[in-house]
């Protein structure tokens, strides 16, 4: 009872200093620049519009709930704070010093912190995906947050890299940046379409269509209608993976 508690308040404290360095970073902001001010300093094709971006907020009230449920469960040894809890305080770790080594425009040091956070998400939804939650309350604030999360993460992460490279005013090779643009969407399409049918994700598919629509919001009536189409295009073949993905589960629930 006693670890479970330390747990649990080690899991509070964690996404606490994740919420308030992320509000910092905008209210202050951190060095001077808001997250997004960073972003605009690296014009990369690949990056959504600002809406997108919005999914944080859906990712943070799940990760609430994640930990408000482990509160309510405490007198029972469940597998989310006793597989996961480390996991997850480092992972809240990786999430503070993104934010700070891009706001002091340490891009390619960001990129290694990104890629850290991506593999123990990884990790985290691998280790969930060992178990069977009990319940819509265990399926809603245990698997989906990490789901989500963890989509999120690879195009973010996809994003980053993107983004470094502009920083070296790198501008691709052999084919144009447009091209390397609808290659990196391909990338996270594809891993979507492995995900969701694997795993039977239709919320990882949802993550990545969204990504892809802010693709889509940015670049329509310019002058990278190919990236815009492109978007749209995979938008659209997502969409039947996360349909099936979707009937798939609720079949499998009945």
């Amino acid at each position: 009872m006693k670890k479970s508690i330390i747990l649990v308040m080690g899991n509070s404290m964690a996404l606490l200093g994740v919420l308030a360095v992320n509000a910092l970073a905008n209210i202050l902001p951190i060095n001077g620049m808001n997250t997004g001010q960073v972003s605009a300093l690296y014009p990369s094709l690949f990056t959504p519009a600002g809406i997108t971006f919005s999914i944080w907020s859906i990712i943070y009230l799940l990760l609430i709930g994640f930990v408000v449920r482990q509160w309510l469960k405490v007198r029972n040894e469940t597998l989310a704070y006793r597989e996961i809890s480390f996991l997850f305080i480092l992972s809240c770790v990786f999430n503070m010093t993104w934010i700070i080594a891009w706001h002091f425009l340490q891009v390619w040091l960001s990129v290694g912190i990104m890629l850290s956070l991506l593999v123990t998400l990884i990790i985290i939804f691998l280790r969930l995906e060992k178990h069977t939650t009990k319940g819509f309350a265990d399926s809603t604030f245990i698997k989906l947050p990490f789901t989500i999360y963890l989509a999120w993460i690879c195009v973010a992460t996809i994003a980053n890299i993107s983004t470094a490279l502009v920083s070296e005013n790198w501008h691709g090779v052999i084919v144009s940046e447009d091209g390397w643009t609808i290659v990196l969407m391909g990338i996270a399409t594809l891993l979507a379409f492995y995900i969701t049918l694997c795993f039977t994700k239709p919320a990882f598919s949802a993550v990545v269509i969204w990504a892809l629509v802010g693709i889509f919001l940015r670049w329509k009536g310019t002058e990278y209608t190919l990236i815009a189409s492109s978007a749209i295009i995979m938008t659209i073949l997502l969409g039947g993976v996360f349909l099936y993905s979707l009937w798939r589960s609720t079949f499998k629930a009945s």
